[in-house]
């Protein structure tokens, strides 16, 4: 099937199930600015709002989750292959398992985590699983899709305001709240027999969502084969910037610093588990959680970055500091007085959507 008979294809499948219906806080993110009238919205945003597509459905014409219903993990059963790919929340209130068969058919739940009105969000087309916390300076609210793209990523819109808000950017191009940046909370994508191996207990999405959907099939190809869309070929919609140093649906993790982009070839830490690196004047460290199969970036103290990194299945360490922490970065031993280290906002997703909404992207590794 050729691209333009791809995308056919998609917006058909889209408004057929739309006729279906049954019925951590981010590190040194950049300030959050005030509402910004029209005329001084940056021109970067303006670029995006100009690229704006249709995807096919119209607003939640592919619905999200809005009373999610779950089950305990022993409970599962055969639901859930042992390589399906499933998207965890690791909140105060206990972990909770998403998979992607059932996201990739919604893109959106909307739940409350830690107190907090709170929107996990998935977009197939960019495969990119991203937690977002929906306080908006004093208002709370939800997310719904749009229907719409840009760089062939879902298009969210909140429910106050219907100000649109590409996905894999986290900040609003379109409507009242143009300018301002989401809060992230970090989502776990992993798969399935890791989650049975790695937790004790966690509180699983079933399929009782609402809506009639075959959740054994996926529109777009399978995370449990190869030669799919999900490794292979270009964008199935326009983007406005590409980059050939790596295949457009390689894995990076997307990150900022300060508001400045980087991006690290998960490949790189899977072979290397740990790559420490300045940027923005800040000593970082990407650490790979073995058990997991995800990466999580760290901001260092002064003093650490320069040491030589061990890790294993449950910790890494700087040999010459002694320190060491948890894969989550939570301090185990310290004799140069160290603390816990702060997560830096980071995420999977294709290379061709991170440098299409990130052009200046840094890469290390």
């Amino acid at each position: 099937m050729n691209a333009r008979n791809m995308v056919l294809c998609v917006a058909v499948v889209a408004l057929v199930v739309w006729g279906a219906t049954a019925c951590g806080r981010p590190v040194l993110p950049d300030p959050d600015p005030e509402i910004l009238p029209a005329e001084e919205v940056p021109e970067g945003l303006e670029a995006f709002r100009e690229n704006i597509m249709s995807g096919g459905p119209p607003p939640d014409g592919i619905p999200p989750i809005e009373t999610p219903q779950y089950q305990p993990l022993d409970a599962v059963g055969d639901r859930l292959h042992d390589d399906d790919v499933v998207f965890v929340v690791e909140a105060t209130e206990g972990v909770f398992v998403y998979p992607q068969t059932i996201l990739v058919w919604h893109e959106i739940v909307n739940e409350t985590f830690d107190g907090v009105l709170s929107s996990l969000t998935y977009c197939p087309l960019t495969g990119s699983a991203i937690g977002y916390r929906g306080r908006i300076g004093d208002v709370e609210t939800t997310f719904g899709t749009s229907g719409k793209l840009v760089n062939s990523n879902l298009v969210m819109y909140d429910r106050d305001t219907d100000s649109y808000w590409p996905q894999v950017l986290g900040r609003a191009v379109e409507g009242d709240y143009t300018g301002r940046k989401l809060e992230t909370f970090p989502v776990i994508w992993t798969r399935w027999h890791r989650v049975k191996a790695h937790y004790g207990e966690a509180s699983v999405l079933t399929e009782g969502t609402g809506f009639l959907r075959d959740y054994t099939r996926d529109p777009y190809g399978s995370y449990r084969e190869s030669g799919n869309y999900y490794d292979s070929g270009p964008a199935m919609f326009p983007v406005m910037a590409e980059d050939d140093r790596f295949e457009p649906k390689t894995v990076v993790i997307g990150g900022w610093v300060n508001g400045q982009p980087f991006a690290i070839p998960k490949e790189t830490l899977q072979q290397d588990p740990v790559l420490a690196f300045s940027f923005e004047d800040h000593a970082l460290l990407a650490v790979y959680d073995m058990p997991l199969d995800t990466v999580r970036v760290f901001l260092l103290p002064e003093g650490e970055g320069g040491g030589d990194w061990d890790v294993d299945e449950e910790r890494f360490r700087d040999r010459i500091s002694g320190n060491s922490w948890t894969l989550r970065g939570e301090q185990i031993d310290s004799p140069s007085g160290g603390n816990g280290l702060p997560m830096v906002e980071s995420f999977d997703v294709m290379w061709f959507a991170w440098f299409a909404f990130h052009p200046e992207t840094t890469v290390h590794g």
